[in-house]
C-alpha cells in the first residue's frame, strides 16, 4: 500500500512538473512535431554518441575499481552486466537498479559477495565526489543563495568523511554491528566488508583514476543537452534584447521563416508574443514593418545553448535528478535546466524545453542493447566456470 501511494505522488509530480512546464512555454502536439521535423537527424546521432561515451567511462570507472578488488572479471562479461544493469535501472530512482544488479550479478559470477557489493559502495561515493567536484568548480558561475552554497558544502563534506571512514576507518562497521542485535549472524559478513573496503586504502591510484573517470561521465551525460539543442535549431550563445510583439499570421510566419522563437503573452487587451532578438534580427523585423517593443527587462542578456552554459548547469541539474520525487528524475531534470538557464541570464522558449525533455529518451534508446543482452545471455555462471576449470585441468 505504501509502495502504491509512493509510486503514485511521483507519477503526479513528475506529470504535474512537465504539464506546468509545457503550459508556461505554450508547447503543443505541433510544436513538437514541427521541431522533430525541422531537427538536424546529425546531431541526435552525436546525442547518442554522447550517451554511448558517459556509458564507456561508467564501464571503465567499475572495471578499475573491481580489479583493484581482486575481481578480474573478463571485460566482455563487465560490459554485458553494466549493460543489462542499465536496462533494469532505466526507472528506477538515481539509478538503483543499476547499482543493484551490477553487485548481485559480479558476486553470482566470482562467488565473492562482500567485495562485489564494496566495489558498488565505493563506485557511488567516489561518483558522488566526481559530481561535488565538478559543483565546485561550476557554482560561482550560476546566482544562487547564500543557503543553498552553505548546504551543499554540507552535503560534499559528509560524503567526503564518509569514504574517507569506508576505505581507512571501516572497524568502525564493527563496533556498529556489535551491539545490534543477532551479532553472532551479522559480525562475520561485517569482517569480509571491512576488509574488502580496507584493501582499498592500498589503491589510491584505481580511486583516483576512478574520479576522473567519473567527471567524464557527466561531462559526456551534460554534453547531450548541448547536442539535442544543435539538433533543434536552437542555435548557440547570442546576445540580443527582449521585445514585446503583435501577434498575428503574417508576424508568426515571419518569426518561423527567420527561425526565430516566440512565447506568447495574453494580456487584457491583445495577443502578444514575448521574443529575444539580436541587433541583426531585430532590424530585419522592422524593416518588414513589423510592430515590436522593446521591453526595459535586463534579466536576460542572450539567446541559445552555449557548451559552456550546459556544463555550468550540469552538476546542479543532476542534483535535481537524485531527489526522490519522480520517475527516475522526469520533470525535475527538465526544470531545474531550464530554470538555471533562465537564472544565469539565458532567454529559453520551446526549443529548449523539448532539447532537456528530449535527453531522458535519447539515454533510454541506448537501453536497447542491455535488453537484447538481458534475454539471450547465459546466467549460470558456476556451472559455467566449473567446466572451464574442470577443462584447464585435464589439458594440464
Amino acid at each position: 500500500m505504501k509502495k502504491t501511494a509512493v509510486n503514485v505522488v511521483k507519477f503526479v509530480v513528475t506529470f504535474g512538473i512537465l504539464y506546468l512546464m509545457f503550459k508556461k512555454f505554450q508547447i503543443g502536439f505541433d510544436d513538437i512535431s514541427t521541431a522533430i521535423s525541422t531537427s538536424k537527424a546529425e546531431w541526435f546521432v552525436v546525442s547518442i554518441l554522447t550517451q554511448v561515451a558517459a556509458i564507456t567511462f561508467s564501464i571503465f570507472r567499475w572495471r578499475v575499481l573491481l580489479v583493484a578488488q581482486g575481481l578480474n572479471v573478463p571485460i566482455s562479461h563487465v560490459i554485458k552486466t553494466y549493460l543489462v544493469g542499465r536496462f533494469l535501472g532505466t526507472f528506477t530512482p538515481t539509478g538503483l537498479g543499476l547499482e543493484a544488479y551490477k553487485a548481485y550479478d559480479i558476486a553470482r559470477y566470482t562467488q565473492r559477495g562482500a567485495p562485489s557489493v564494496t566495489v558498488v559502495f565505493v563506485e557511488k561515493f567516489l561518483t558522488l565526489l566526481a559530481l561535488s567536484i565538478l559543483m565546485l568548480i561550476t557554482l560561482p558561475m550560476v546566482q544562487l543563495n547564500t543557503a543553498f552554497i552553505g548546504a551543499f558544502f554540507i552535503f560534499f563534506l559528509v560524503v567526503l568523511l564518509i569514504l574517507l571512514i569506508l576505505i581507512f576507518k571501516a572497524s568502525i562497521l564493527l563496533n556498529i554491528v556489535r551491539i545490534l542485535p543477532f551479532t553472532d549472524k551479522t559480525e562475520g559478513p561485517a569482517n569480509k566488508a571491512v576488509e574488502s573496503f580496507q584493501t582499498f586504502k592500498n589503491r589510491k591510484g584505481a580511486m583516483g583514476a576512478a574520479i576522473i573517470f567519473g567527471v567524464l561521465v557527466y561531462i559526456s551525460l551534460f554534453s547531450t543537452f548541448f547536442t539535442n539543442g544543435m539538433a533543434l535549431r536552437i542555435g548557440g550563445a547570442q546576445p540580443g534584447e527582449l521585445y514585446s510583439i503583435t501577434s498575428s499570421e503574417k508576424t508568426k510566419e515571419t518569426l518561423a521563416n527567420m527561425n526565430i522563437q516566440w512565447i506568447k503573452q495574453n494580456d487584457a487587451e491583445n495577443e502578444r508574443l514575448e521574443v529575444f532578438l539580436t541587433d541583426s534580427e531585430s532590424e530585419a523585423l522592422i524593416a518588414r514593418d513589423i510592430d515590436m517593443t522593446l521591453v526595459s527587462d535586463d534579466k536576460y542578456t542572450r539567446k541559445g545553448l552555449g557548451l559552456g552554459d550546459v556544463l555550468t548547469v550540469g552538476p546542479l541539474t543532476q542534483i535535481a535528478t537524485m531527489i526522490p520525487l519522480s520517475i527516475a528524475g522526469i520533470g525535475l531534470r527538465e526544470g531545474a535546466f531550464i530554470g538555471l538557464l533562465r537564472s544565469k541570464g539565458v532567454w529559453v522558449a520551446q526549443r529548449a524545453v523539448l532539447a532537456a525533455t528530449m535527453w531522458y529518451f535519447v539515454s533510454i534508446s541506448v537501453n536497447i542493447f542491455g535488453a537484447i543482452i538481458f534475454l539471450t545471455r547465459r546466467t549460470d555462471y558456476h556451472t559455467k566456470i566449473s567446466k572451464e576449470e574442470f577443462q584447464r585441468v585435464t589439458k594440464s
